[in-house]
Protein backbone atom coordinates (compact mmCIF):
# COMPACT_ATOMS: atom_id res chain seq x y z
CA UNK A 1 0.00 0.00 0.00
CA UNK A 2 1.30 3.27 -0.92
CA UNK A 3 1.57 6.23 1.81
CA UNK A 4 -1.56 7.23 2.85
CA UNK A 5 -2.26 11.19 3.85
CA UNK A 6 -3.49 11.89 7.53
CA UNK A 7 -5.29 14.96 8.03
CA UNK A 8 -8.70 16.47 9.58
CA UNK A 9 -11.51 18.63 8.77
CA UNK A 10 -11.19 22.24 8.40
CA UNK A 11 -13.12 24.53 11.59
CA UNK A 12 -12.59 27.48 10.80
CA UNK A 13 -11.98 28.82 14.41
CA UNK A 14 -8.97 26.47 14.29
CA UNK A 15 -7.80 28.75 11.11
CA UNK A 16 -4.41 30.11 13.44
CA UNK A 17 -3.78 26.84 14.77
CA UNK A 18 -3.93 25.16 11.52
CA UNK A 19 -2.07 27.10 9.46
CA UNK A 20 1.00 26.91 11.83
CA UNK A 21 0.43 22.92 12.94
CA UNK A 22 2.78 20.25 11.79
CA UNK A 23 2.19 16.89 10.87
CA UNK A 24 -1.41 17.30 9.14
CA UNK A 25 -0.95 16.27 5.58
CA UNK A 26 -4.58 17.54 4.22
CA UNK A 27 -7.88 19.03 5.35
CA UNK A 28 -11.39 18.12 4.52
CA UNK A 29 -13.52 21.40 2.97
CA UNK A 30 -17.20 21.66 2.60
CA UNK A 31 -18.36 25.56 2.56
CA UNK A 32 -15.12 27.95 1.58
CA UNK A 33 -13.12 30.44 4.45
CA UNK A 34 -14.55 33.52 4.32
CA UNK A 35 -13.61 36.35 1.98
CA UNK A 36 -11.41 38.27 5.48
CA UNK A 37 -9.85 34.87 6.58
CA UNK A 38 -6.87 35.83 7.55
CA UNK A 39 -5.58 32.41 7.61
CA UNK A 40 -6.78 31.45 4.41
CA UNK A 41 -4.05 32.11 2.23
CA UNK A 42 -1.60 30.25 4.04
CA UNK A 43 -3.63 27.06 4.18
CA UNK A 44 -4.56 26.55 0.69
CA UNK A 45 -0.66 26.96 0.27
CA UNK A 46 0.23 24.72 2.45
CA UNK A 47 -2.33 21.77 2.80
CA UNK A 48 -3.87 19.06 0.18
CA UNK A 49 -7.69 20.15 0.28
CA UNK A 50 -10.42 17.59 -0.14
CA UNK A 51 -13.99 18.65 -0.96
CA UNK A 52 -16.40 17.59 1.58
CA UNK A 53 -19.56 18.86 -0.06
CA UNK A 54 -23.47 18.59 0.16
CA UNK A 55 -24.39 18.52 -3.92
CA UNK A 56 -27.97 17.19 -3.13
CA UNK A 57 -29.45 13.91 -3.09
CA UNK A 58 -28.35 11.09 -5.78
CA UNK A 59 -32.28 9.82 -5.98
CA UNK A 60 -33.76 13.09 -6.92
CA UNK A 61 -32.76 14.50 -10.38
CA UNK A 62 -29.25 16.47 -10.52
CA UNK A 63 -29.11 20.14 -8.85
CA UNK A 64 -27.33 22.28 -11.14
CA UNK A 65 -26.78 24.96 -8.63
CA UNK A 66 -24.97 22.61 -6.52
CA UNK A 67 -23.38 20.80 -9.25
CA UNK A 68 -22.05 24.38 -10.01
CA UNK A 69 -21.08 25.47 -6.90
CA UNK A 70 -19.00 21.94 -6.38
CA UNK A 71 -17.09 22.53 -9.65
CA UNK A 72 -15.93 26.45 -8.36
CA UNK A 73 -15.11 24.83 -4.63
CA UNK A 74 -13.28 21.88 -6.56
CA UNK A 75 -11.25 24.13 -8.50
CA UNK A 76 -10.41 27.02 -5.68
CA UNK A 77 -9.21 24.09 -3.41
CA UNK A 78 -7.35 22.28 -6.52
CA UNK A 79 -8.89 19.13 -4.42
CA UNK A 80 -8.07 15.14 -6.35
CA UNK A 81 -11.49 14.01 -5.59
CA UNK A 82 -15.12 15.34 -4.61
CA UNK A 83 -17.22 13.50 -1.55
CA UNK A 84 -20.36 13.14 -1.47
CA UNK A 85 -23.26 11.15 0.93
CA UNK A 86 -25.35 8.01 -0.15
CA UNK A 87 -28.27 9.89 1.76
CA UNK A 88 -31.66 10.80 1.67
CA UNK A 89 -32.51 14.40 2.45
CA UNK A 90 -36.40 14.56 1.97
CA UNK A 91 -39.19 12.03 1.48
CA UNK A 92 -40.28 10.92 -1.71
CA UNK A 93 -43.65 13.53 -1.44
CA UNK A 94 -40.49 16.19 -0.33
CA UNK A 95 -42.84 16.74 2.92
CA UNK A 96 -40.08 16.21 5.27
CA UNK A 97 -36.82 16.98 5.40
CA UNK A 98 -34.40 13.47 6.74
CA UNK A 99 -31.10 15.31 7.47
CA UNK A 100 -28.01 13.79 6.07
CA UNK A 101 -28.29 10.72 8.29
CA UNK A 102 -30.90 8.63 6.70
CA UNK A 103 -29.41 6.66 4.40
CA UNK A 104 -31.09 4.95 0.54
CA UNK A 105 -33.71 2.82 0.46
CA UNK A 106 -32.02 -0.36 -0.62
CA UNK A 107 -34.06 -1.63 -2.90
CA UNK A 108 -33.38 -2.08 -7.60
CA UNK A 109 -35.12 1.29 -7.92
CA UNK A 110 -33.12 2.93 -5.81
CA UNK A 111 -30.01 1.49 -6.80
CA UNK A 112 -31.11 2.51 -10.44
CA UNK A 113 -31.45 5.52 -9.70
CA UNK A 114 -28.30 6.36 -7.39
CA UNK A 115 -26.07 4.55 -10.16
CA UNK A 116 -28.02 6.71 -12.95
CA UNK A 117 -27.51 10.23 -10.86
CA UNK A 118 -23.57 9.22 -10.17
CA UNK A 119 -22.58 8.41 -13.39
CA UNK A 120 -24.34 11.84 -14.85
CA UNK A 121 -22.91 13.31 -12.05
CA UNK A 122 -18.88 12.11 -12.80
CA UNK A 123 -19.63 13.08 -16.16
CA UNK A 124 -20.00 16.99 -15.07
CA UNK A 125 -17.00 17.04 -12.64
CA UNK A 126 -13.17 17.16 -13.27
CA UNK A 127 -12.11 15.45 -10.40
CA UNK A 128 -12.94 11.74 -9.51
CA UNK A 129 -16.23 11.41 -7.57
CA UNK A 130 -15.83 9.30 -3.84
CA UNK A 131 -19.46 8.25 -1.77
CA UNK A 132 -19.64 8.25 1.81
CA UNK A 133 -21.99 5.29 3.61
CA UNK A 134 -24.34 6.97 5.57
CA UNK A 135 -25.18 4.84 9.12
CA UNK A 136 -28.28 2.73 9.20
CA UNK A 137 -29.71 2.59 13.10
CA UNK A 138 -32.88 0.84 12.48
CA UNK A 139 -34.30 -1.67 9.71
CA UNK A 140 -36.57 0.13 6.90
CA UNK A 141 -39.01 -2.45 6.15
CA UNK A 142 -39.16 -1.38 2.63
CA UNK A 143 -35.35 -1.99 1.73
CA UNK A 144 -34.92 -5.30 -0.14
CA UNK A 145 -31.35 -5.80 -0.37
CA UNK A 146 -28.47 -6.14 2.44
CA UNK A 147 -26.50 -3.12 2.65
CA UNK A 148 -22.96 -4.47 2.17
CA UNK A 149 -24.70 -5.77 -1.29
CA UNK A 150 -26.66 -2.76 -2.42
CA UNK A 151 -23.30 -0.92 -2.07
CA UNK A 152 -21.08 -3.37 -4.17
CA UNK A 153 -23.82 -3.01 -6.74
CA UNK A 154 -23.41 0.67 -7.07
CA UNK A 155 -19.98 0.57 -7.08
CA UNK A 156 -19.77 -2.25 -9.98
CA UNK A 157 -22.30 0.01 -12.50
CA UNK A 158 -20.31 3.18 -11.59
CA UNK A 159 -16.53 4.19 -11.70
CA UNK A 160 -16.74 6.08 -8.28
CA UNK A 161 -14.82 5.95 -5.30
CA UNK A 162 -16.11 4.95 -1.57
CA UNK A 163 -15.45 6.93 1.45
CA UNK A 164 -15.75 4.53 4.14
CA UNK A 165 -16.55 6.27 7.30
CA UNK A 166 -15.46 4.07 10.38
CA UNK A 167 -17.56 5.86 13.00
CA UNK A 168 -20.54 5.24 11.04
CA UNK A 169 -20.04 1.42 10.30
CA UNK A 170 -19.14 0.90 13.63
CA UNK A 171 -22.58 2.79 15.25
CA UNK A 172 -24.85 0.86 12.38
CA UNK A 173 -23.18 -2.33 14.11
CA UNK A 174 -23.92 -1.60 17.66
CA UNK A 175 -27.37 -0.40 17.41
CA UNK A 176 -27.63 -4.00 15.40
CA UNK A 177 -26.08 -5.85 17.91
CA UNK A 178 -23.32 -7.22 15.69
CA UNK A 179 -19.56 -7.11 15.59
CA UNK A 180 -17.81 -4.39 13.57
CA UNK A 181 -15.52 -5.87 12.27
CA UNK A 182 -17.94 -9.11 10.99
CA UNK A 183 -20.06 -6.19 9.87
CA UNK A 184 -17.48 -3.91 7.96
CA UNK A 185 -16.26 -7.88 5.82
CA UNK A 186 -19.24 -7.71 3.38
CA UNK A 187 -18.31 -4.05 2.36
CA UNK A 188 -17.04 -3.42 -1.02
CA UNK A 189 -13.56 -2.19 0.67
CA UNK A 190 -11.41 -2.45 -2.48
CA UNK A 191 -12.84 0.31 -3.63
CA UNK A 192 -12.04 2.86 -0.75
CA UNK A 193 -9.90 5.96 -1.36
CA UNK A 194 -10.65 7.92 1.92
CA UNK A 195 -11.46 6.76 5.37
CA UNK A 196 -13.17 8.82 8.37
CA UNK A 197 -12.19 8.16 12.14
CA UNK A 198 -13.61 10.46 14.91
CA UNK A 199 -14.81 10.08 18.27
CA UNK A 200 -17.60 8.42 19.86
CA UNK A 201 -19.47 9.49 23.20
CA UNK A 202 -23.46 8.40 24.90
CA UNK A 203 -25.49 11.52 23.49
CA UNK A 204 -28.14 12.20 26.18
CA UNK A 205 -30.73 12.37 23.59
CA UNK A 206 -30.58 9.32 21.43
CA UNK A 207 -29.80 7.45 25.24
CA UNK A 208 -26.30 5.77 22.98
CA UNK A 209 -23.31 6.20 21.39
CA UNK A 210 -23.21 9.16 18.37
CA UNK A 211 -20.36 10.71 17.05
CA UNK A 212 -18.33 13.65 19.10
CA UNK A 213 -15.81 16.07 18.49
CA UNK A 214 -13.24 14.45 20.78
CA UNK A 215 -10.55 12.20 20.30
CA UNK A 216 -10.83 8.70 18.80
CA UNK A 217 -10.60 5.69 20.90
CA UNK A 218 -7.97 3.22 21.05
CA UNK A 219 -10.81 0.45 20.03
CA UNK A 220 -11.67 2.86 17.09
CA UNK A 221 -8.34 3.39 15.95
CA UNK A 222 -7.42 0.10 15.79
CA UNK A 223 -10.70 -1.07 13.89
CA UNK A 224 -8.90 2.03 11.61
CA UNK A 225 -6.23 -0.24 11.86
CA UNK A 226 -7.57 -3.78 11.14
CA UNK A 227 -9.79 -2.09 7.72
CA UNK A 228 -6.85 0.10 6.22
CA UNK A 229 -5.10 -3.58 5.65
CA UNK A 230 -8.35 -4.41 3.65
CA UNK A 231 -8.25 -1.42 1.84
CA UNK A 232 -5.32 -1.41 -0.68
CA UNK A 233 -6.32 1.61 -2.75
CA UNK A 234 -6.90 4.36 0.23
CA UNK A 235 -5.30 7.46 0.17
CA UNK A 236 -6.34 9.27 3.13
CA UNK A 237 -7.75 9.68 6.20
CA UNK A 238 -9.46 11.78 7.70
CA UNK A 239 -9.62 12.47 11.74
CA UNK A 240 -13.80 13.28 10.94
CA UNK A 241 -14.85 16.37 13.57
CA UNK A 242 -15.93 19.58 12.60
CA UNK A 243 -17.35 21.79 15.77
CA UNK A 244 -17.39 25.15 17.34
CA UNK A 245 -16.00 22.78 20.56
CA UNK A 246 -13.25 21.24 19.03
CA UNK A 247 -9.77 22.40 20.13
CA UNK A 248 -6.50 22.57 18.61
CA UNK A 249 -5.39 20.46 20.98
CA UNK A 250 -8.00 17.33 20.19
CA UNK A 251 -7.20 17.93 16.69
CA UNK A 252 -3.54 17.71 16.22
CA UNK A 253 -3.63 14.90 19.31
CA UNK A 254 -6.53 12.86 17.10
CA UNK A 255 -3.94 13.63 13.92
CA UNK A 256 -0.60 11.98 15.92
CA UNK A 257 -2.60 8.98 17.12
CA UNK A 258 -4.25 7.91 14.08
CA UNK A 259 -0.58 7.89 12.22
CA UNK A 260 0.92 6.18 15.19
CA UNK A 261 -2.21 3.49 14.28
CA UNK A 262 -1.10 2.80 11.18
Amino acid sequence: MAQVMVGAFYNPHLGKELAAASGIDHLAMADPPRPDDPWWPKIRERYTLLLHDYLGQLSEPLDEHAIARARSLAELYRTPWVAEHFQCLHTEDGAYNLNYVFPPLYTEEFLERFVANANALQARLDQPLVMENIPGFFDVKASQIPEALWLRRFFEHTQTGFLLDLPHIWLEAHYHGVDPKAFLADFPLERVVELHVAGVETDRDLEGPWIAPTEPSEAMLAFLAHALERCPQAKAVTFDAFSPSLTAEVLQRSVRRIREAL
